[in-house]
C-alpha cells in the first residue's frame, strides 16, 4: 500500500508540473499610448473573457505542415492580462468627466500560442538545431453603441517573434540553449497581443463610429 501511495504522489507530481507557468505583464505599450488618441468622451464599458485564467493552448507546426495541440502546455493568467490592459487603456484615454457617452462592449473570445517550426524533425535531430516563430494569437469581438447607432465587429490579432534553440552535450549531460528565454518570450507576446488588439479596436473606432468627431 505505502509503495501504490508513493507511486501515485510521484504520477500527481508529473501531471500537475507539466504546464508550465507564463508569467504576467500587461502593461499598455509606449506605441499604444502614442497611436491610441485621447477622447473628449465617457466610456461606459464592459469586459468579458470565455478564456479563463489557467492553461493556455500551444499549436505546434512542423515544417511539413503537420499540426498538434497541446491544451495544457501552459498556464496564463489571460483573464487578468486581458482585464488590466483593456481597463488602463479606457481609463487614460477616455474622459470619465465628459457629458457626451460611448458604451462599448469587449470580449475575448480566444487566446493561445503557436509555433511554426522551420526546421524538420530529421535536421533537428541530426544538428541539434531548431529554429522557430512563436506567435501570441487573441480573438475578441466588440459591440459599440453611439448616438443611437450600434457597431458590431471581431478580429483576430497576433504577436509573432522569431527564436532559436541548441541541443548540446556536456560531461554525459544534455542540455538545451535558447536564443532568447522562452518563457519570457511568450509572456512579452501575449502583452504585445493585447496592445495590437486595442491599436486596431482604435483604428476601427477612430475611422467607423467616431468619423465625424
Amino acid at each position: 500500500m505505502k509503495k501504490i501511495y508513493l507511486l501515485l504522489i510521484a504520477v500527481t507530481f508529473v501531471s500537475t508540473s507539466c504546464s508550465v507557468k507564463i508569467p504576467l505583464q500587461s502593461n499598455l505599450s509606449d506605441q499604444t499610448m502614442l497611436l491610441a488618441k485621447n477622447k473628449d468622451i465617457k466610456a461606459e464599458y464592459v469586459l468579458s473573457s470565455a478564456v479563463q485564467n489557467g492553461p493556455l493552448a500551444m499549436v505546434s507546426v512542423q515544417r511539413n505542415g503537420k499540426e498538434s495541440v497541446n491544451e495544457n502546455a501552459f498556464e496564463y493568467d489571460s483573464e487578468i492580462a486581458f482585464a488590466k490592459i483593456w481597463d488602463a487603456y479606457f481609463s487614460s484615454k477616455f474622459n470619465s468627466y465628459a457629458e457626451d457617452t460611448i458604451e462599448i462592449e469587449v470580449s475575448l473570445l480566444d487566446l493561445y500560442l503557436k509555433q511554426v517550426s522551420s526546421t524538420s524533425a530529421g535536421e533537428s535531430l541530426l544538428t541539434g538545431n531548431a529554429k522557430y516563430n512563436v506567435e501570441a494569437i487573441a480573438v475578441l469581438e466588440f459591440t459599440v453603441n453611439y448616438e443611437g447607432k450600434t457597431y458590431k465587429n471581431s478580429f483576430e490579432v497576433n504577436a509573432s517573434e522569431y527564436n532559436e534553440s541548441q541541443s548540446m552535450q556536456a560531461g554525459g549531460v544534455s542540455y538545451t540553449k535558447t536564443a532568447e528565454n522562452p518563457t519570457r518570450q511568450k509572456s512579452k507576446l501575449l502583452e504585445s497581443c493585447f496592445n495590437r488588439s486595442i491599436i486596431q479596436f482604435e483604428n476601427y473606432i477612430n475611422s467607423v463610429v467616431l468619423k465625424d468627431e
